[in-house]
C-alpha cells in the first residue's frame, strides 16, 4: 500500500519534490536512465487518436513503431515531430527495422521486430510529423494485425 493518497497529482509533484531535494543533497544534478510515460486515450470519443506510448533514454526520444498488415503489404507508423525529412534513416536489417532522426534540437530512434522486406519494395512517406513505412514482405507474416484502407 501506498502511503499516497490516490491523487495522480499529487504523488508526482511529491516524486518531484523529493528527487530535487535528493539532488541539492548530493550537490549535483538528477540523471534520468529510461523512463516510459503513457497517456491512454479518453475513451470519450470515437474521434479521439490513439496516443502513441514515447520512450525517453538519456537525450533521445524512443517513439513507438505501429506495425500493420494491409492487404499483401506492411505498414510502420511511428511520430518523428519536428524533424525534416532529409534527417530521418530507416533501415532493414533482416527481422528489425531501425529508424534514426536527428537535427539540432531532437533525436529519435526505434527499432522493432517486423516481417522482412522484399528488396527495393519499400515506400517512405512523412507528412505531419508521421513517418509511415510501406514495404511487401518476403513472406507472409501471421499473426500481424490486418486493416482495410
Amino acid at each position: 500500500m501506498s502511503d499516497f493518497k490516490d491523487d495522480s497529482g499529487r504523488r508526482i509533484d511529491d516524486l518531484i519534490r523529493h528527487i530535487i531535494e535528493q539532488a541539492e543533497k548530493a550537490d549535483g544534478k538528477p540523471v534520468f536512465i529510461g523512463m516510459k510515460i503513457f497517456i491512454p486515450s479518453s475513451g470519450n470519443s470515437r474521434d479521439d487518436p490513439p496516443i502513441m506510448p514515447v520512450s525517453v533514454r538519456g537525450d533521445s526520444t524512443e517513439p513507438e513503431i505501429e506495425i500493420h498488415r494491409v492487404r499483401d503489404r506492411i505498414m510502420l507508423v511511428t511520430e518523428l515531430p519536428g524533424i525534416s525529412p532529409e534527417n530521418i534513416q530507416v533501415l532493414f536489417r533482416d527481422d528489425r527495422v531501425f529508424i534514426w532522426a536527428k537535427d539540432a534540437g531532437r533525436q529519435y530512434r526505434a527499432s522493432a521486430e517486423v516481417p522482412p522486406a522484399e528488396k527495393e519494395s519499400t515506400e517512405i512517406s512523412f507528412r505531419n510529423g508521421v513517418l509511415e513505412v510501406r514495404y511487401t514482405p518476403a513472406d507472409c507474416c501471421p499473426g500481424m494485425i490486418e486493416r482495410t484502407e
